[in-house]
C-alpha cells in the first residue's frame, strides 16, 4: 500500500470515529438540531386559500438540519460529513485541518441557533396576513435518545378564516372616483373572498396602476391606505379603501406628453452635436446622420407627443426598444413644463457594434460517428442602421467511424453561416412608414389603438453551405435557406412563418469502394442520400396565462414540400404532376404534406404536486414525385422526451420488430407516416429543490402504405418477397389493430433543480411492444433486459 493510500484510509478512520460522536462540540447547556416532526394542522377547511397558506407556513418554519437530504427540513442523510469534518478540525492549528474545515466542515445545527419560538411568531403571522385571524402556532421540543440531540414539533391551529363583507372607496376626486366605478368588475375585492394581506395589496396595486395609465404620472399606491371593521359582523370585515388627507397636487390630477426628445449616443460620453425633427419630436445625435435610423425608434414607441401618460405604454416602449439588441442602455426622463405637460427624453447608448466569438464542440452522431468541429464567426449589430443583427461565421469538422464496420469512414467537413435578422416584418409592397402614418390618420389618441404586434416582430434570412469530404470514397454538397417570421400577437399566441425553407444534399463524386461499403452497410447510404426538399412551414403556439393554476401548451406545425416547384413543372416543363422521379438542381425533390401537434396541459393537485398529461400527433402524406417523405422529415418514438421505456428509434412502424442481428440498419427503418405519444406524469417535490416523478407512456409510429410494398423490386425472387412481406406485415394504421400496436411503458424519475436548469434522470419499464415476441399476454416482454432504458437528460420532457 503507498504512502497516499494509507494516508487516506487514516482519514477516513478518523472521520468515521469522529462520526460516532456528532454531539462532541455541542455545549452543555444546548441540544443538537436534527430536523422537524410533521407538521401538525388543526381545525382547517382544505381549499385553495389553505394549501396557498400551507406553502408560506411551511416556508417561515423550514430550517434545515446538519446533513439535510436536499435542503429537506424533515429528512437527513445517515452521513452528516460537513459536522464529521467540523468536529475532527475544529480548533486546530495545523494548516491542513483549517483548510479542510474551511472549505468541508459544517458547525452544528444547534436548538439555540433554530429559536423555534420566533419561527413560531412568523408564522402565526403569516396566519394573519391570509385571514386566520384566531389562528396559533405553537412548538415543542421532542427529545431524543440521544440526550444531546432534539428534534422540534409544531402545532398551527387555523381557527376562521374571515371573509370580505363589504368595500368603499372613500375620498377621491370625482375623475378618479369615475375610473374605479368604472373598472368594479375587476376588483381584486370582492364579497366573499379571504380577507389577507396579499388581496388588499393586489386591488391598490390595480388601483395605482389603473390612474398611472390614465395620466396619474405622480400618483403612488402608498397614498390611500385601509380602514378595516370586524367587529360589525361575526368572521366578515367591513373595509374601506380612503385616500389620504394633503396630497401633492400633482398627484390628483392627469398629465400628458408634451416634447419628445430623443439622444442617441455611441459610448456615454460622447457630446451630441446635430440634430433633426419638427414640432414635439426632435432627434439629436453625432456625425452627418442618427446611428440608426427614428423610425426604429418610433415604430416601438408608445408615448406619444398630445397624449395622456400610460404607465403600460412606458413599459412596453422600454421593453421592446430594449428588445431590439442594439442599445446597452436606455433611460426615460419625465420633465414637468406645465400644469399638466410632461417632455420626455430618452438617452439611448449603443452597444459595442461587433461580437468575435469562437466556439468548439464534439459531434457523436447515432450512426456511429464522432470527432471535433470548430466554429469562428463575428455579429454586427444594427448593421444598417435599422436594428438589424448580421452574423456571419465559418466552421470545420473532423469525424471518424466508431462503430464496428471494416472500413474507414473518417471525413472532414467545411462550410460557412450567414444569417440576418431584422426587428420588423419585411414584404414585398409593404411599407411600415405608409401603415403608421394611415394609423395616425385613423385615431389620434394613439392609446385607443390596438397594437398590431404584443412584442417586437422579427424577419430571419438565414443561408448555409458546407462540403463533405471523405477521401477515397465522395465528395458531397449540403446547402440550406430559409426566410422566417416570427411575430406574438398577445400574451398566450406566438406565430413563425417560414414561406420559403431549403433543404439541398447532392453527392458530386463517389469511388467504386464507396459502393462496396454502401452494399455491406446500407445502414450508412440513409444518412447520404440526395434529397432536395422546398418547404413552406407555419406553427402557432399558445400558452396560459401566467397567472392560470392548471395551464395548458399547444402548438401546431403545418407544412408543405414541393407542390409549386410541381406546379412549376406541370406549366413550364410540361410534366404530369403524378410523374415520379422529376428533378431540380440534379435531384429528385420532395413532395409532401406535414402536420404536426403537441397538447400539454398540467393540473396543481396542491402546493408540492402536479399531474401533466401530454399528447403528441403527426402525420405526413407523400404524393406526387415521392412515395415516402426524406428520412430526416418522418416521425419515430422513444426516447428521453417520448417512450421513455424504449431507446430512440426502436419502435414501429406498426408491428415491425426490426432487425435483431443489424441494429443500425433497423435503426434507420424504425419511422413512418403517422405519429401518436400519450404521456401521463405525475410530479412532486421530495425534499428541498429534489422532485420525483411517476410517468405512464404510450404510442407509436405507422406507415402511410405497407412497408414491403415500397421495399419489394421487381427482380426480387420469391422468398426474398415473402420474407420481406412476413417481416413488414402490419406496418400501415388499422382499427382492428390499433390497441395492440400501442407501445406502453411506466416508469420512475428524479429532477433536481438548480434554478437555471433542471437535471432529470427517468428510468422506464416496458410493459407492452407492438410485434410479436413469442410470449402471450398484454405484458409480451420476454427479457428484464430489453424492458428497461435510463434516461439523462436536461429539462422537463414536455
Amino acid at each position: 500500500m503507498t504512502r497516499y493510500a494509507k494516508y487516506l484510509v487514516l482519514m477516513a478512520g478518523v472521520l468515521l470515529t469522529a462520526a460516532c460522536s456528532t454531539t462532541k462540540l455541542v455545549p452543555d447547556d444546548d441540544k443538537l438540531f436534527i430536523g422537524l416532526t410533521k407538521i401538525d394542522y388543526q381545525n382547517y377547511e382544505k381549499n385553495d386559500h389553505f394549501v396557498a397558506t400551507q406553502e408560506e407556513l411551511e416556508a417561515a418554519l423550514a430550517t434545515a438540519p446538519n446533513g439535510a437530504l436536499f435542503g429537506s427540513s424533515y429528512y437527513r442523510t445517515p452521513f452528516p460529513y460537513g459536522l464529521w469534518i467540523w468536529n475532527y478540525a475544529q480548533g486546530s492549528s495545523g494548516k491542513f485541518k483549517k483548510w479542510l474545515n474551511k472549505s468541508f466542515g459544517k458547525a452544528p445545527v444547534l436548538m439555540s441557533q433554530v429559536n423555534p419560538a420566533l419561527r413560531a411568531s412568523v408564522a402565526q403571522s403569516v396566519l394573519r396576513k391570509n385571514g386566520y385571524l384566531h389562528g396559533s402556532v405553537t412548538y415543542e421540543e421532542v427529545p431524543q435518545k440521544n440526550p444531546k440531540k432534539m428534534k422540534i414539533g409544531y402545532t398551527v391551529n387555523l381557527d376562521t378564516l374571515f371573509t370580505i363583507d363589504t368595500m368603499s372607496y372613500v375620498n377621491f376626486p370625482a375623475q378618479m372616483q369615475a375610473l374605479i366605478d368604472s373598472t368594479k368588475k375587476e376588483a381584486s375585492i370582492k364579497e366573499g373572498v379571504p380577507f389577507n394581506v396579499s388581496t388588499l395589496d393586489a386591488e391598490r396595486s390595480r388601483l395605482t396602476q389603473l390612474f398611472r395609465n390614465n395620466g396619474y404620472f405622480y400618483y403612488q399606491s402608498g397614498y390611500a391606505s385601509y380602514l378595516a371593521d370586524t367587529f360589525d359582523v361575526q368572521n366578515r370585515a367591513k373595509l374601506r379603501l380612503q385616500l389620504a388627507d394633503s396630497l401633492p397636487e400633482e398627484a390628483l390630477r392627469p398629465w400628458y406628453i408634451g416634447n419628445v426628445t430623443m439622444q442617441m449616443r455611441r459610448s456615454f460620453r460622447e457630446e451630441l452635436t446635430d440634430s433633426t425633427g419638427r414640432n414635439f419630436l426632435k432627434v439629436r445625435y453625432n456625425g452627418k446622420h442618427s446611428p440608426i435610423r427614428p423610425g426604429v425608434i418610433l415604430r416601438n414607441m408608445k408615448l406619444r407627443p398630445r397624449t395622456a401618460f400610460s404607465y403600460d405604454n412606458y413599459q412596453e416602449s422600454m421593453q421592446k426598444i430594449n428588445a431590439t439588441g442594439v442599445f446597452s442602455s436606455t433611460d426615460f426622463q419625465f420633465t414637468p413644463r406645465d400644469r399638466d405637460t410632461l417632455d420626455l427624453l430618452l438617452n439611448c447608448t449603443f452597444d459595442k457594434p461587433y461580437d468575435f466569438y469562437i466556439e468548439t464542440n464534439v459531434i457523436n452522431r447515432t450512426i456511429g460517428r464522432m470527432g471535433p468541429e470548430v466554429r469562428m464567426g463575428v455579429t454586427r449589430r444594427n448593421a444598417f442602421r435599422g436594428g438589424e443583427k448580421l452574423d456571419v461565421n465559418i466552421h470545420g469538422s473532423y469525424e471518424w467511424q466508431t462503430s464496428n464496420t471494416e472500413e474507414n469512414m473518417s471525413s472532414y467537413q467545411y462550410g460557412a453561416d450567414a444569417s440576418i435578422e431584422f426587428p420588423r416584418i419585411i414584404l414585398p409592397f409593404y411599407s411600415e412608414r405608409n401603415v403608421m402614418r394611415r394609423r395616425r390618420e385613423k385615431a389620434r389618441n394613439r392609446n385607443n389603438l390596438k397594437p398590431r404586434f404584443y412584442s417586437t416582430p422579427w424577419t430571419i434570412a438565414k443561408i448555409s453551405t458546407d462540403v463533405v469530404r471523405r477521401p477515397n470514397y465522395y465528395k458531397m454538397h449540403i446547402a440550406s435557406g430559409e426566410w422566417t417570421y416570427r411575430w406574438q400577437s398577445s400574451e398566450s399566441s406566438s406565430h413563425e412563418f417560414s414561406p420559403i425553407t431549403l433543404k439541398y444534399q447532392y453527392m458530386n463524386s463517389h469511388t467504386s469502394t464507396f459502393e462496396d461499403i454502401i452494399v455491406k452497410n446500407p445502414y450508412i447510404a440513409i444518412s447520404m442520400e440526395d434529397y432536395f426538399i422546398p418547404k413552406m412551414r407555419y406553427t402557432y403556439s399558445y400558452t396560459s396565462p401566467r397567472n392560470k393554476l392548471n395551464p395548458i401548451r399547444w402548438e401546431l406545425t403545418l407544412e408543405e414540400s414541393g407542390n409549386v416547384t410541381a406546379l412549376y413543372d406541370v406549366v413550364a416543363q410540361g410534366n404530369s404532376w403524378n410523374k415520379e422521379g422529376k428533378t431540380l438542381f440534379k435531384n429528385v425533390y420532395s413532395q409532401f404534406v406535414r402536420m404536426e401537434t403537441d397538447l400539454t396541459k398540467t393540473w396543481t393537485l396542491d402546493s408540492k404536486s402536479q399531474m401533466v398529461g401530454h399528447v403528441n400527433a403527426g402525420v405526413i402524406y407523400s404524393y406526387g414525385n415521392t412515395l415516402e417523405p426524406p428520412f430526416s422529415e418522418a416521425f419515430y418514438v422513444g426516447g428521453a422526451n417520448s417512450i421513455r421505456a424504449f431507446s430512440v428509434r426502436s419502435l414501429g412502424p406498426g408491428a415491425f420488430p426490426g432487425f435483431q442481428d443489424n441494429k443500425q440498419f433497423s435503426y434507420m427503418m424504425h419511422n413512418g407516416d403517422i405519429k401518436l405519444v400519450m404521456n401521463l406524469e405525475y410530479r412532486r417535490r421530495l425534499f428541498g429543490s429534489l422532485y420525483g416523478a411517476l410517468f405512464l407512456d404510450a404510442g407509436n409510429v405507422w406507415s402511410q402504405k405497407q412497408k414491403s410494398d415500397l421495399l419489394i423490386d421487381d427482380d426480387d425472387d420469391e422468398q426474398t418477397v415473402n420474407a420481406l412481406k412476413a417481416l413488414f406485415d402490419n406496418t400501415t394504421l388499422k382499427a382492428s389493430t390499433f390497441l395492440k400496436q400501442i407501445a406502453t411503458g411506466t416508469g420512475v424519475g428524479l429532477r433536481y433543480d438548480l434554478d437555471f436548469l433542471v437535471v432529470r434522470v427517468d428510468w422506464g419499464f416496458g410493459l407492452h411492444v407492438p410485434y410479436d415476441t413469442g410470449k402471450s399476454g398484454y405484458f409480451n416482454i420476454p427479457r428484464f433486459k430489453d424492458m428497461h432504458s435510463l434516461h439523462l437528460a436536461i429539462g422537463y420532457p414536455f
